[in-house]
């Protein structure tokens, strides 16, 4: 069974257009044109390239309140572009300065300390499966390290206020924004040509930005979509300067177009305040519901490009021709292609530690039943084990367990999200001489119904109970008012 939907569907490979001058695009693509390749690959151009790009990241980190990463960010990206047979190095050295940005006098909560030793830990664990090739770490390395991480939370959440819960709890948020970048290096071991462990730590929270999801995965991904030439750079680059003013130009049109417009002109209640209306058992009519959730569909696909966007567009400049985070959601026939199109390096990664190792040692006779139980690892246990060890802060203050059955409501909504994707994947296509109608808006309607319905579900940062998901579902039926 071909696991290619899976794993392909957020950005197939496409061939580079010819330019042409008279054809319309709101951002050119300027690495389709032959005189701008040629003159970025000059020092002119080079110098005029970082120019452009470094006033605009300038522009687009200070757009809503003051950032000062990006007085990191460029002088990197300079040294990455003067110096590409260092850029590896270069990504190690400033992965050390990018983790005093996260965490040292430009935090909130500085916690330099506790990084330090998180990257003593990752190092430790990476020689040790790189030297023990036969042990459990070498053969499981994503289980071992995953089942670690929760015996670690589980014992901390039981123990009494002191001086250890202190020391504890102010280490577990700092590890479990690397324990996915750890986990890439792990995966990475027995690759015939692994990066040494240095290389592999300028990935962990790399320069350009990321989440606790690890932007553009692990040091094997960067191997394969590193520059080569000075050609590659100079097009790896033109498409970070264009995949950047997209993201402005998202940001601007929902900071001052969309929300003006949904939530000013048209008065549009937003999302958590309509379903905070649900809780209270407050009166609000049925098409306020409906209005509320879509607008939070679209607010939260905008912002998840805008951010995406950025951070791929410095990963592209620093010589990575990294593909897209978020790529035309709306043009998805089905469940499983919006959901690679959506959040493509979330996907990658419950594709890479949970779809994969199950699909590849169990049900091996079973056929369909083989693909859609490795989907139902991947979106149903990975995305609620990713998303409930992210929000620690929850087990620290009501208990492992506790805070397990206030995340009830998530857990519904990973079940019907990776049925869905299962059914979606082994079910036949229609033909694609269908009409306009069933091929194009048909599929659009469906999909997006089912991921605005499913957002009723989908509450991390607020735990409700699933009844109360139940109870807006209701309202949105009409059930009651």
């Amino acid at each position: 069974m071909s696991t290619a939907v899976v794993t392909n569907a957020a950005a197939p490979a496409r061939k580079r257009a010819a330019f042409r001058p008279g054809e319309f695009r709101i951002i050119p693509s300027f690495e389709a044109n032959a005189w701008m390749v040629a003159f970025a690959q000059s020092i002119p151009g080079k110098v005029t390239l970082l120019s452009c790009f470094g006033i605009l990241l300038w522009y687009a980190t200070n757009l809503h309140y003051p950032n000062p990463r990006w007085k990191l960010q460029i002088p990197f990206l300079i040294l990455m572009t003067a110096l590409p047979q260092y850029r590896r190095a270069l990504l190690s050295i400033s992965a050390v300065f990018w983790t005093f940005a996260i965490w040292g006098p430009w935090a909130e909560h500085p916690a330099p300390v506790q990084a330090a030793i998180v990257f003593v830990i990752a190092a430790i664990l990476f020689r040790s499966a790189g030297r023990f090739r036969n042990s459990i770490l070498a053969r499981r390395p994503v289980a071992t390290l995953l089942t670690g991480f929760t015996l670690l939370v589980m014992t901390a959440s039981y123990l009494p206020h002191g001086a250890l819960h202190y020391a504890i709890w102010t280490f577990l948020p700092v590890a479990g924004a690397y324990l996915w970048f750890i986990a890439y290096s792990l995966i990475d071991v027995r690759s015939k040509n692994a990066d040494p462990f240095m290389r592999q730590a300028g990935t962990y929270q790399p320069f350009w930005g990321s989440t606790n999801t690890p932007f553009v995965k692990g040091a094997a991904y960067l191997r394969r979509i590193e520059a080569k030439s000075s050609e590659q750079l100079a097009i790896a680059q033109l498409k970070g300067m264009k995949l950047l003013l997209w993201s402005v130009a998202l940001d601007l049109f929902l900071t001052y177009a969309y929300m003006p417009l949904v939530h000013g002109y048209l008065n549009v209640p937003y999302y958590d305040f309509v379903f905070h209306l649900s809780v209270q058992r407050a009166h609000f009519p049925c098409y306020q519901a409906w209005t509320s959730l879509i607008s939070d569909f679209f607010e939260k696909m905008i912002e998840l490009a805008i951010l995406g966007h950025r951070i791929v567009a410095i990963c592209r400049m620093a010589g990575f021709a990294a593909l897209r985070n978020t790529y035309k959601p709306l043009t998805s026939k089905s469940i499983a292609e919006f959901w690679n199109r959506y959040y493509f390096y979330f996907k990658e990664l419950l594709v890479d530690c949970f779809f994969y190792p199950t699909f590849m040692r169990y049900f091996k006779r079973s056929g369909r039943w083989r693909l859609f139980a490795a989907t139902f690892a991947a979106a149903g246990f990975g995305n609620a084990f990713f998303h409930f060890f992210r929000d620690l802060n929850y087990i620290e203050q009501l208990g492992f367990w506790k805070a397990l059955v206030g995340f009830q409501s998530y857990l519904f909504y990973t079940i019907v999200l990776a049925t869905g994707i299962g059914i979606s994947q082994i079910r036949e296509r229609k033909s694609a001489a269908a009409g306009w109608l069933r091929r194009e808006l048909g599929p659009l309607v469906c999909v997006c119904g089912f991921f605005c319905i499913l957002r009723v579900f989908d509450y991390t940062y607020v735990r409700y109970p699933l009844s109360e998901s139940f109870r807006f579902l209701a309202h949105l039926l009409g059930l009651i008012s």
